[in-house]
């Protein structure tokens, strides 16, 4: 019953959305995403300080970069090895050159789709 009462409000949800948000999300500029859920603290009552920050799309909407920011995110941190993963959803991820320390910057493409996003990782 719950379920359905979510899915539910997520399609009127959808539907009653302005045009120009959506028009914005197809388009060829980027559109800021939030990921405020994507982070996490290094420890318990500290600010979330680690995870993804600057969440960014072209070409599609945000319900699908934060998904694949998620999925992303989850690979990585159960990675035996630490290694970023190359694929995630479709999504073909290529490393960007850091702008700051304990970050990865990471740009994944699906056809017209780009999902940008940094990656902070605690040193500790």
């Amino acid at each position: 019953m719950l379920r359905r009462l979510l899915v539910s409000s997520v399609v009127v949800a959808s539907v009653l959305t302005p045009a120009s948000a959506s028009a914005s999300a197809g388009s060829a500029t980027p559109v800021r995403c939030a990921a405020a859920d994507l982070r996490y603290p290094f420890h318990a009552g500290l600010p979330d300080d680690f995870g993804v920050w600057r969440l960014r799309v072209t070409g599609g909407p945000c319900v699908i970069a934060r998904a694949v920011a998620r999925a992303w995110q989850r690979r990585f941190e159960r990675s035996p090895t630490a290694r970023l993963p190359r694929t995630v959803l479709g999504f073909r991820f290529r490393e960007l050159p850091p702008n700051a320390a304990q970050t990865y910057r990471v740009r994944g493409t699906r056809g017209a789709t780009v999902v940008r996003f940094d990656y902070v990782v605690p040193n500790g």
